[in-house]
């Protein structure tokens, strides 16, 4: 419909408006004897009138619409096909960038198994996803797909923020795009039914509650121990617990050191994630895990996040009057759901009031 027609109709109908107007105005003065049945056939006249518009422009509408259509070259039509394909299709379906394997695009089915939302899925590394086991394998077949050009199938452990980790079966195949680089795309045939999301909210509150009034008595016991403190946030939160302090010299020292029963506790490892912290004054949250050096190393040049089997991680500062330290809490891969926002909030807030006590200790000391 072009500019012109558009303004005729615009004016066409400010006119019919008018006319409705006065012959709503003149119905409550017109009676059987006299006006009636004009005013009835000036009604008619105006439905008829206001039929015969709405037909025409329904007619133009109809034209307009298939001009467009007609002007779409084949390409872009299947550009728009290949593009719902994708989009619609009830298998989980991504494209990834790069030998990080960038996320690019994901589908409705993709994001719902991953658990994430397009935003938090797109330019992040899709490895990022596995558990730490499959996470080498993953990535040699995405640079053996994108360096040779022949489809590849992996198997992996998909690990989730709020649901539990899922074990499926990846095809992975090269996309070659003019002028730029190639691009994988990536899929699975198998999509596991939907799981019932764990209690979140005000269903949550009582635990949270329970667990910052215990720690709380804790704090304020006569007894009380880095020790005790550790094994009460690992009891909690988490799989390992480390609280490493800093002294007013600068000189740091771990201070505790607690793991669940069977894991290893006493892995030797660099404090450099708490010194980042401390200094930076801000938590730092791995979950799930994107850099398994995050630990440092060990003494064997092994990531300690991958001797440990760690599948996400929060570090929070301890801070009083001065920096006290860090303390950094560890969730293994695997089984057990990666920590959440939440948590890493809670381990802050127990954070602040455990620095408050440490620094109310050196005071009295």
């Amino acid at each position: 419909m072009n500019e012109s027609a558009a303004g005729a109709f615009e004016s066409e109908f400010i006119e019919f408006q008018k006319r409705l107007a006065y012959l709503r105005e003149s119905r409550s003065y017109v009676t059987a004897e006299a006006g009636r049945d004009e005013w009835i056939d000036a009604a008619l006249l105006e439905l008829d009138v206001a039929t015969e518009e709405l037909k025409v422009r329904q007619e133009e509408l109809v034209s307009w619409a298939d001009q467009v259509a007609a002007e779409k070259s084949p390409a872009e039509l299947e550009r728009l096909l290949l593009r719902a394909a994708f989009t619609g299709s009830p298998f989980p379906t991504l494209i990834v960038a790069g030998d990080d394997g960038v996320i690019r695009r994901a589908n409705a089915a993709a994001l719902a198994l991953l658990d994430v939302t397009q935003s938090y899925a797109a330019g992040r590394p899709f490895p990022v996803f596995a558990d730490l086991r499959f996470r080498a394998a993953l990535r040699s077949a995405l640079a053996a797909a994108s360096r040779t050009g022949e489809a590849r199938t992996v198997r992996m452990r998909l690990v989730r923020r709020r649901l539990p980790p899922v074990d499926v079966t990846l095809a992975i195949a090269r996309l070659d795009l003019p002028g730029e680089r190639p691009h994988l795309l990536i899929g699975t045939s198998v999509v596991p039914p939907a799981e019932p999301l764990p209690p979140s909210g005000p269903e949550i509150r009582p635990a949270r509650e329970d667990v910052l009034s215990s720690w709380a008595r804790l704090l304020l016991s006569p007894g009380f121990s880095l020790g005790q403190a550790a094994g009460a946030l690992r009891e909690a939160l988490a799989d390992w617990v480390h609280v490493d302090l800093v002294d007013r010299s600068g000189a740091w020292r771990p201070a505790a050191a607690v793991a669940g029963e069977g894991l290893p506790a006493g892995v030797e490892r660099p404090l450099d994630l708490s010194r980042r912290v401390s200094e930076s004054g801000r938590m730092a949250l791995e979950s799930p895990l994107g850099d398994l050096g995050v630990l440092g190393e060990d003494a064997e040049g092994v990531p300690v996040a991958a001797r440990l089997g760690v599948g996400s991680l929060v570090c929070v500062p301890l801070v009083a009057r001065r920096a006290m330290g860090a303390v950094t809490i560890a969730r293994r891969g695997g089984a057990r759901r990666p920590l959440s926002l939440a948590e890493a909030g809670l381990l802050r807030e127990l954070g602040d009031q455990l620095a408050l006590r440490l620094d109310l200790d050196e005071l009295l000391a």
